[in-house]
C-alpha cells in the first residue's frame, strides 16, 4: 500500500464539503496536517470569530483548493467514507497524491489559481 497524505487529503475534502474535520476522529495534530495544504494554498486558517454559513472551525478552502477538489477528490466512492486515515489504498486518491506532490515540489510558498490549473490538469 502506497504511504498516501490520507490526512491532508480529508482535510481539504472536509472544508470543501463545510466541515473542515469531518474526516477526522481526533484534533490532534491537524495543525500538522494542515501544514502543507497551507503551504501550497489550497486551504487558509479561519480567523478567530469569523460567523460562518457552514460547520469549518479551523480552515477553509481557498478557490485553488476547491479547484483540486473538483478535479482530484469529488468522485470518491464508498471506500473514501469515514475517518481519512481507513480510506486505504484507493487509486484516485493514489493520483491526488501525485498531484499534490507536484504541488509541493512545484512551489516554494503558497500557488495561486492560476498555477494549480496549469499542475493539475
Amino acid at each position: 500500500m502506497e504511504d498516501l497524505p490520507l490526512h491532508e487529503l480529508g482535510l481539504l475534502r472536509g472544508a470543501v464539503e463545510g466541515r473542515d474535520t469531518r474526516y477526522f476522529g481526533s484534533l490532534l495534530a491537524l495543525d500538522q496536517h494542515a501544514y502543507l495544504l497551507l503551504r501550497a494554498g489550497l486551504i487558509a486558517p479561519i480567523p478567530a470569530g469569523t460567523r460562518r454559513d457552514d460547520e469549518c472551525q479551523f480552515y477553509e478552502a481557498t478557490a485553488a483548493g476547491r479547484e483540486f477538489y473538483a478535479a482530484h477528490l469529488s468522485g470518491l466512492d464508498e471506500r473514501a467514507r469515514g475517518r481519512a486515515n481507513a480510506w486505504g489504498d484507493h487509486p484516485q486518491l493514489a493520483a491526488a497524491a501525485r498531484i499534490l506532490g507536484r504541488l509541493m515540489a512545484a512551489s516554494e510558498g503558497p500557488v495561486g489559481p492560476g498555477e494549480v490549473s496549469n499542475l493539475i490538469n
